[in-house]
């Protein structure tokens, strides 16, 4: 029987990360020392692309050299993070601290995840709904029935986000009869923060009763709501919250693409999310870059120089409630899978054969 087919082990690939490390390192280092020739071609670029006499503005100016400074901070972060990946010694003792969590035990009986036509409709559909939602929420900004207080764009986060609760909250009481007992914590505390968002969304209330903004809060709120998430440092916050939250879930959902048939525990099963969400999340990590990668963000200025750049602030919360839901139901069956795997015994030897490539070579 042939050898089952893996994937790239790129946590392996000492040249792949000393090369982007060394990238980044070149790259920071180079717009530190020269970041005065890379304005200048920069802006001769700019004045390049207008046609008679142009004078790059101050606000311009200032906007260009910030995103130069974001970038070299970016390049010796990443040369921080790939370059003692690129050292041997520093990944095999990454991995038996890891290893004891990350890899597969004989206890373990979720099955691994498959990569076929489920998989690529699935992520077909999310990246067809975020293309409409950017498309639609964008276009008709100034429709009521879609964005208006109590539009079609406000009730879909509050829904969504009270259903994740719902279906988190659900997790954590069926991981109670299984082994993953301590995960059970992680689920409530995701419970917890999906409610606060869903009653965030409604003004904990305001909306529905219609009573009035207490004083204290009116003062620092910029809609004159009983919310936090529009006061002007909370909401600077949600927004590097979003944006590395996404940033997070992408590289989640790499490596558990990558580490699918090499052997993955139950417990990273239920805490790592599904590329599935692999358009959802790159559009937020567009959408709210935060101030910090405003000026930075290669991907907008493009959308923005064909008049498709981001309006309003209602696609990222869409796009947010969509992954919690494949998130947390997705999990929630999971955990009712190992409910039911938890009174029934496990066959080891085929375990080990069907996780051990080596080992099931000869079975005919």
């Amino acid at each position: 029987m042939a050898p089952k087919t893996q994937l790239p082990n790129i946590f392996n690939e000492s040249a792949l990360w000393t090369a982007m490390g060394g990238f980044g390192l070149l790259l920071g280092f180079l717009l530190l020392v020269f970041d005065g020739l890379v304005f200048s071609v920069v802006e001769s670029l700019i004045e390049v692309a207008h046609t008679g006499p142009y004078v790059l503005s101050a606000k311009n100016s200032a906007e260009i050299r910030e995103g130069i400074d974001t970038w070299v901070w970016a390049g010796f972060a990443v040369a921080v993070i790939a370059l003692p990946l690129g050292n041997p010694k520093f990944r095999a003792w990454l991995t038996n601290a890891l290893g004891p969590i990350v890899s597969r035990q004989h206890h373990d009986s979720l099955p691994p995840d498959r990569y076929g036509p489920a998989f690529f409709t699935a992520i077909l559909g999310v990246l067809t709904f975020s293309v409409l939602a950017h498309w639609s929420l964008r276009t008709f900004l100034d429709t009521d029935w879609l964005e208006g207080d109590d539009g079609l764009s406000e009730r879909w986060p509050v829904g969504t986000y009270l259903a994740a609760a719902g279906a988190a909250a659900a997790a954590a009481w069926t991981l109670r009869a299984t082994k993953h007992t301590r995960l059970q914590y992680f689920y409530l505390a995701l419970a917890v923060a999906f409610f606060l968002g869903g009653m965030e969304e409604i003004s904990w209330g305001q909306r529905i009763f219609d009573w009035g903004t207490p004083a204290a809060i009116e003062g620092i709120n910029f809609q004159d709501e009983t919310t936090l998430h529009n006061v002007n440092f909370a909401n600077n916050v949600i927004f590097e919250i979003l944006f590395w939250g996404s940033f997070l879930g992408l590289v989640g959902g790499i490596w558990r693409l990558t580490a699918n048939l090499r052997g993955l525990s139950d417990r990273m099963r239920l805490v790592l999310p599904s590329l599935t969400m692999a358009p959802a999340l790159l559009l937020i990590l567009v959408w709210r870059t935060g101030e910090i990668w405003r000026t930075a963000n290669i991907p907008r200025l493009v959308m923005d120089h064909f008049n498709s750049g981001p309006r309003g602030s209602e696609v990222p919360e869409a796009l947010l409630g969509l992954c919690l839901i494949i998130y947390t139901f997705t999990n929630l069956q999971k955990a009712r899978y190992l409910r039911r795997m938890s009174g029934q015994p496990v066959d080891q030897e085929s375990l080990s054969q069907e996780h051990s490539p080596e080992l099931s070579k000869e079975r005919p």
